[in-house]
Protein backbone atom coordinates (compact mmCIF):
# COMPACT_ATOMS: atom_id res chain seq x y z
CA UNK A 1 0.00 0.00 0.00
CA UNK A 2 1.19 3.52 -0.82
CA UNK A 3 1.97 5.29 2.45
CA UNK A 4 1.59 8.93 3.49
CA UNK A 5 5.35 9.25 3.05
CA UNK A 6 4.71 9.74 -0.67
CA UNK A 7 3.19 13.11 0.17
CA UNK A 8 5.00 13.98 3.41
CA UNK A 9 8.56 13.01 2.41
CA UNK A 10 8.14 12.91 -1.34
CA UNK A 11 8.78 9.18 -1.67
CA UNK A 12 7.71 5.88 -0.16
CA UNK A 13 8.93 2.29 -0.02
CA UNK A 14 6.74 -0.78 -0.58
CA UNK A 15 8.40 -4.10 0.21
CA UNK A 16 7.27 -7.50 -1.12
CA UNK A 17 5.40 -5.63 -3.85
CA UNK A 18 4.58 -8.62 -6.04
CA UNK A 19 3.78 -12.21 -5.20
CA UNK A 20 7.07 -14.10 -5.01
CA UNK A 21 6.10 -16.34 -7.94
CA UNK A 22 5.55 -13.30 -10.16
CA UNK A 23 8.72 -11.50 -9.07
CA UNK A 24 10.79 -14.65 -9.65
CA UNK A 25 9.43 -15.02 -13.20
CA UNK A 26 10.44 -11.41 -13.92
CA UNK A 27 13.90 -11.88 -12.40
CA UNK A 28 14.57 -15.00 -14.44
CA UNK A 29 13.39 -13.20 -17.58
CA UNK A 30 15.90 -10.40 -16.93
CA UNK A 31 18.71 -12.85 -16.20
CA UNK A 32 18.07 -14.81 -19.40
CA UNK A 33 17.96 -11.72 -21.59
CA UNK A 34 21.09 -11.56 -23.78
CA UNK A 35 20.45 -8.27 -25.54
CA UNK A 36 21.68 -5.38 -23.37
CA UNK A 37 22.42 -1.89 -24.70
CA UNK A 38 25.21 0.10 -23.04
CA UNK A 39 24.30 3.52 -21.62
CA UNK A 40 27.07 6.06 -20.98
CA UNK A 41 25.23 9.32 -20.55
CA UNK A 42 26.90 12.70 -19.99
CA UNK A 43 24.84 15.89 -19.93
CA UNK A 44 25.26 19.53 -18.87
CA UNK A 45 22.10 19.29 -16.78
CA UNK A 46 23.43 21.10 -13.67
CA UNK A 47 23.83 24.43 -15.46
CA UNK A 48 21.66 27.42 -14.50
CA UNK A 49 18.21 26.75 -15.87
CA UNK A 50 19.09 23.11 -16.53
CA UNK A 51 16.73 20.26 -15.55
CA UNK A 52 18.94 19.18 -12.63
CA UNK A 53 19.80 22.61 -11.26
CA UNK A 54 20.00 22.30 -7.46
CA UNK A 55 19.51 24.83 -4.66
CA UNK A 56 21.88 23.37 -2.07
CA UNK A 57 25.64 23.79 -1.76
CA UNK A 58 25.81 20.06 -1.10
CA UNK A 59 24.79 19.25 -4.67
CA UNK A 60 26.83 19.70 -7.89
CA UNK A 61 28.03 23.11 -9.07
CA UNK A 62 26.63 24.55 -12.29
CA UNK A 63 29.77 23.69 -14.27
CA UNK A 64 29.70 19.98 -13.39
CA UNK A 65 28.54 17.17 -15.69
CA UNK A 66 25.73 14.74 -15.01
CA UNK A 67 26.85 11.15 -15.64
CA UNK A 68 24.87 7.92 -15.68
CA UNK A 69 26.11 4.48 -16.69
CA UNK A 70 24.17 1.23 -16.95
CA UNK A 71 22.80 -1.36 -19.38
CA UNK A 72 19.29 -1.35 -20.88
CA UNK A 73 17.19 -4.20 -22.29
CA UNK A 74 15.60 -2.19 -25.09
CA UNK A 75 14.13 -5.13 -27.01
CA UNK A 76 12.54 -6.52 -23.85
CA UNK A 77 11.21 -3.07 -22.89
CA UNK A 78 9.42 -2.85 -26.24
CA UNK A 79 8.00 -6.38 -26.21
CA UNK A 80 4.26 -6.92 -25.94
CA UNK A 81 4.84 -9.43 -23.16
CA UNK A 82 6.68 -6.91 -20.97
CA UNK A 83 4.22 -4.10 -21.69
CA UNK A 84 1.38 -6.37 -20.57
CA UNK A 85 3.24 -7.30 -17.38
CA UNK A 86 3.99 -3.67 -16.57
CA UNK A 87 0.41 -2.55 -17.17
CA UNK A 88 -1.10 -5.40 -15.13
CA UNK A 89 1.16 -5.23 -12.09
CA UNK A 90 2.34 -1.62 -11.97
CA UNK A 91 0.07 0.80 -13.83
CA UNK A 92 -3.16 -0.78 -12.64
CA UNK A 93 -1.78 -0.76 -9.08
CA UNK A 94 -1.10 2.99 -9.25
CA UNK A 95 -4.53 3.69 -10.69
CA UNK A 96 -6.10 2.09 -7.61
CA UNK A 97 -4.69 4.89 -5.45
CA UNK A 98 -4.81 7.96 -7.67
CA UNK A 99 -8.07 9.29 -9.04
CA UNK A 100 -6.26 10.83 -12.01
CA UNK A 101 -5.44 8.25 -14.65
CA UNK A 102 -2.00 7.65 -16.07
CA UNK A 103 -1.53 9.44 -19.39
CA UNK A 104 1.81 8.06 -20.47
CA UNK A 105 4.95 6.39 -19.23
CA UNK A 106 8.52 5.74 -20.28
CA UNK A 107 9.92 2.56 -18.76
CA UNK A 108 13.47 1.22 -18.73
CA UNK A 109 14.74 -2.23 -17.72
CA UNK A 110 18.19 -1.64 -16.23
CA UNK A 111 21.15 -3.84 -15.38
CA UNK A 112 23.96 -2.36 -13.29
CA UNK A 113 27.37 -4.00 -13.11
CA UNK A 114 30.80 -3.07 -11.76
CA UNK A 115 31.27 0.72 -11.43
CA UNK A 116 27.85 1.56 -12.90
CA UNK A 117 26.26 4.55 -11.16
CA UNK A 118 24.30 7.74 -11.62
CA UNK A 119 25.01 11.21 -10.28
CA UNK A 120 22.38 13.17 -8.40
CA UNK A 121 19.33 14.20 -10.42
CA UNK A 122 15.60 14.80 -10.32
CA UNK A 123 13.03 13.21 -12.62
CA UNK A 124 11.54 16.34 -14.12
CA UNK A 125 11.77 15.22 -17.72
CA UNK A 126 12.25 11.76 -19.19
CA UNK A 127 11.72 10.20 -22.60
CA UNK A 128 8.32 10.89 -24.14
CA UNK A 129 6.73 12.00 -20.87
CA UNK A 130 6.39 15.80 -20.90
CA UNK A 131 5.67 16.04 -17.19
CA UNK A 132 6.80 13.35 -14.78
CA UNK A 133 4.41 13.06 -11.82
CA UNK A 134 5.53 9.69 -10.45
CA UNK A 135 8.97 8.12 -10.55
CA UNK A 136 8.88 4.35 -10.09
CA UNK A 137 11.86 2.19 -9.15
CA UNK A 138 11.35 -1.54 -8.77
CA UNK A 139 14.29 -3.60 -7.56
CA UNK A 140 14.48 -7.22 -8.53
CA UNK A 141 17.76 -8.96 -7.86
CA UNK A 142 19.35 -11.67 -5.77
CA UNK A 143 19.94 -10.93 -2.08
CA UNK A 144 21.89 -7.68 -2.08
CA UNK A 145 24.49 -6.52 0.46
CA UNK A 146 25.02 -2.96 1.64
CA UNK A 147 28.68 -2.83 0.65
CA UNK A 148 28.01 -4.05 -2.89
CA UNK A 149 27.06 -0.46 -3.76
CA UNK A 150 24.18 0.33 -6.11
CA UNK A 151 22.48 2.08 -3.19
CA UNK A 152 19.70 4.58 -3.88
CA UNK A 153 20.37 7.85 -2.05
CA UNK A 154 17.36 10.15 -1.87
CA UNK A 155 16.38 13.43 -0.21
CA UNK A 156 13.13 15.30 0.35
CA UNK A 157 14.01 18.39 -1.70
CA UNK A 158 16.85 20.11 -3.57
CA UNK A 159 17.74 22.29 -0.56
CA UNK A 160 18.37 19.45 1.88
CA UNK A 161 21.63 18.34 3.46
CA UNK A 162 20.10 15.03 4.57
CA UNK A 163 19.73 11.91 2.45
CA UNK A 164 18.25 8.46 3.06
CA UNK A 165 20.04 5.32 1.87
CA UNK A 166 17.81 2.63 0.33
CA UNK A 167 19.27 -0.79 -0.48
CA UNK A 168 17.97 -2.46 -3.69
CA UNK A 169 16.20 -5.21 -1.79
CA UNK A 170 14.57 -7.84 -3.97
CA UNK A 171 10.90 -7.15 -4.80
CA UNK A 172 11.09 -3.60 -3.37
CA UNK A 173 9.14 -0.76 -4.99
CA UNK A 174 10.09 2.88 -4.47
CA UNK A 175 7.67 5.59 -5.61
CA UNK A 176 8.84 9.19 -5.94
CA UNK A 177 6.50 12.19 -5.97
CA UNK A 178 8.11 14.34 -8.62
CA UNK A 179 6.06 17.39 -7.75
CA UNK A 180 8.53 17.59 -4.86
CA UNK A 181 11.70 17.34 -7.02
CA UNK A 182 13.35 14.81 -4.72
CA UNK A 183 17.09 14.57 -5.56
CA UNK A 184 18.46 11.05 -5.82
CA UNK A 185 21.40 9.08 -7.18
CA UNK A 186 22.84 5.57 -7.33
CA UNK A 187 26.21 4.77 -5.74
CA UNK A 188 28.72 2.81 -7.88
CA UNK A 189 28.33 -0.97 -7.90
CA UNK A 190 31.37 -2.59 -6.27
CA UNK A 191 33.65 -4.88 -8.28
CA UNK A 192 33.13 -7.65 -5.72
CA UNK A 193 29.31 -7.62 -5.96
CA UNK A 194 28.36 -11.25 -6.58
CA UNK A 195 25.36 -10.53 -8.78
CA UNK A 196 24.09 -8.01 -11.28
CA UNK A 197 21.71 -5.36 -10.00
CA UNK A 198 18.41 -5.34 -11.92
CA UNK A 199 15.81 -2.60 -11.72
CA UNK A 200 12.78 -1.23 -13.52
CA UNK A 201 12.68 2.56 -13.79
CA UNK A 202 9.52 4.23 -15.00
CA UNK A 203 8.65 7.91 -15.44
CA UNK A 204 4.90 8.40 -15.34
CA UNK A 205 2.80 11.37 -16.39
CA UNK A 206 -0.78 11.82 -15.17
CA UNK A 207 -3.73 14.00 -16.16
CA UNK A 208 -3.40 16.07 -12.98
CA UNK A 209 -0.85 16.68 -10.23
CA UNK A 210 -0.42 13.81 -7.77
CA UNK A 211 0.74 16.14 -5.00
CA UNK A 212 -2.43 15.61 -3.03
CA UNK A 213 -3.68 12.91 -0.73
CA UNK A 214 -4.52 9.41 -1.90
CA UNK A 215 -8.14 8.80 -2.86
Amino acid sequence: MISKDFFNKGYCIIDDFLDSDVSNVILQKFKKNKNWFRVDQKREHYKIGGPFEMESKYFPDHDEIYIQTSWRAKSLENSVEWKDIFKKYFIEYLEQYFSNKVLCETTYIIKSMENDFSRVHTDDLRGEVDRVDIGLLYYICDDWKWDWGGILMIGENTKTDKMEAIIPKNNRLVLINNQRRCPHWITPVAKYAKYNRYAVASFIGCKESVDKDIT
